[in-house]
């Protein structure tokens, strides 16, 4: 005799979150979520193929209630980085779904005094995340993590191809007074970028609220 059911807890969670959410069986793919430990790795990205799935397939009162049940899927996780990080990838994916208030509220005056003690001026922060036009308004705190976080990787990238150019040993060829004009100039960049990137990461992690 054929059972076609899933053995949902002898299979990866990703794989079953998968094979659900292309049968639209979006009650069971929520159980699947409930029922498997959450963890940062194959479950996260379960979660991750429910939600945009589910986020682009259902509307009325199934959209309500597969919000609803995602929230209290959230609302049950002990680990309250991994809670962050669920609403954080549900908002890089341009989801429209509440995951509840896992995120600390912000507003944009906070958010000012954040970057000043990250030695960012607002004026860098407006430069590349959209903030309210009033200073006690509330910010989209997951869009200006991601968006701090967006830089950061950038600053990176580039501290990374100057560094790059130079000859081995440069730090060492500096101190000893045997690298060139040039490529003092480039460690200096190089320097440079790496601390825009911690800066950046760190007003980040002040906004995740993990960092006082």
């Amino acid at each position: 005799m054929t059972n076609d059911r899933l053995v949902l807890d002898y299979t990866r969670v990703s794989d079953d979150a998968s094979i659900l959410c292309r049968r639209r069986d979006f009650p069971r793919a929520i159980n699947v979520l409930q029922r498997r430990d959450a963890d940062r790795r194959r479950w996260r990205q379960a979660f991750h193929t429910v939600v945009t799935t589910g986020d682009r397939a259902l509307d009325g009162g199934r959209r309500s209630w597969f919000e609803g049940a995602l929230r209290e899927v959230v609302g049950f996780i002990p680990d309250r980085r991994l809670r962050g990080e669920l609403v954080l990838d549900a908002r890089a994916a341009d989801t429209s779904l509440d995951l509840g208030a896992v995120l600390p509220a912000w507003t944009a005056r906070q958010l000012w005094r954040l970057a000043d003690s990250a030695h960012l001026p607002m004026e860098y922060i407006a430069s590349v995340t959209p903030l309210p036009p009033a200073i006690d308004t509330p910010i989209d705190t997951a869009r200006v993590i991601l968006d701090c976080r967006r830089t950061a990787a950038a600053h990176r990238a580039l501290a990374g191809e100057l560094g790059a150019t130079l000859p081995p040993l440069a730090a060492v060829r500096e101190a000893t007074g045997e690298l060139d004009d040039g490529g003092v100039l480039t460690l200096a960049e190089v320097r440079a970028q790496q601390d825009a990137a911690r800066r950046w990461r760190e007003l980040a992690e002040r906004l995740f609220g993990t960092s006082t």
